[in-house]
């Protein structure tokens, strides 16, 4: 089968690599770099675009299922073939994708994107409510003295932690990150999600300033020495999100609200965002806000 990529991420190699297969699923499907041991995903069109991924341009019953994990794939002047299956990949031609946070210049305090916030927040925990998801962003900045130990009690411990030292210019609380970093099960962790939207919210709003991008530097380079107690798959998308490079839909979202659009187109891209995964999408929305209050004039969140 032949198949054409319409959109790549910035870190894919484009015309020479080697890879073998890492793990697949029935509409995506990770390789593993030979050289560089980094991760690139293959994924249907219907799906939004990745830092590392490519977006094919496959009929609506295509699956990886035929692949198997470990089999060797060789790109070669921009055409992928995989070495056991007839799937070749046409790379040439397709549109680069790389996000650009800090452009936005996101101000959460700016009477049009306040509204736009505030919509979001009550979407995001209406829906957490619903689905009966572990964490409930609200809960993270609610007085309790439980000492419970679930998934969202140290979660939003470790939230409350991060957001006082970014508003302080402090250094990042480095066991904050490290109760973060694979916590919680599934695919990608709760606390990863949060983590990736968490510094995609700080990156949205840095307005170029010294003391903002010595914060989010420092605290990036925490997040990279302890990203592998995660997995490698969730691993990738920390790895990335520390350079304001996350998946369109959390682009689409944050850059929706910097220019206030109208609370049904924003709340149908919200909804969107929302949706990814399990809770994926949730957790990285419920981090994307935390982190653009950060640095709001008068901050909503109380910690």
């Amino acid at each position: 089968m032949y198949l054409r990529a319409i959109t790549i991420g910035y870190a894919v190699p484009v015309d020479h690599f080697d890879a073998s297969v890492h793990s697949l699923f029935q509409s995506s499907i990770n390789l593993r770099l030979n050289k560089v041991n980094r991760l690139i995903t293959l994924f249907a069109a219907s799906e939004g675009d990745l830092p590392q991924g490519i977006r094919l341009d496959a009929p609506a019953n295509f699956t990886f299922e035929k692949l198997q994990t470990g089999e060797p794939a060789v790109c070669r002047d921009g055409i992928l073939r995989f070495k056991n299956t007839s799937l070749t990949i046409q790379l040439r031609g397709a549109r680069r994708w790389k996000s650009d946070l800090p452009s936005l210049m996101v101000d959460a305090s700016n009477p049009v994107v306040l509204p736009a916030w505030d919509l979001v927040w009550e979407a995001l925990n209406k829906r957490q409510r619903f689905s009966k998801s572990e964490i409930l962003a609200e809960d993270f900045f609610r007085s309790d003295e439980s000492e419970s130990a679930s998934v969202s009690q140290n979660a939003g411990k470790a939230m409350r932690d991060l957001l006082r030292a970014a508003r302080r210019y402090a250094l990042p609380n480095r066991e904050a990150v490290r109760a973060l970093i694979g916590l919680g099960p599934g695919l990608t962790p709760s606390g990863d999600d949060l983590l990736v939207g968490y510094i995609a919210g700080l990156w949205s709003s840095v307005h170029d300033r010294n003391e903002r991008l010595q914060f989010i530097s420092s605290l990036g380079k925490t997040i990279v020495r302890l990203s592998r107690m995660t997995n490698d798959i969730s691993r990738t998308y920390l790895l990335h999100a520390v350079r304001g490079q996350i998946s369109s839909w959390l682009a689409n979202l944050v850059t929706a609200m910097s220019r206030g659009e109208p609370p049904e187109h924003l709340l149908e891209i919200a909804e969107t965002a929302m949706k990814v995964g399990h809770t994926s999408g949730m957790d990285a929305v419920t981090g994307m806000l935390v982190g653009l209050d950060a640095w709001r004039d008068k901050p909503l969140l109380a910690i």
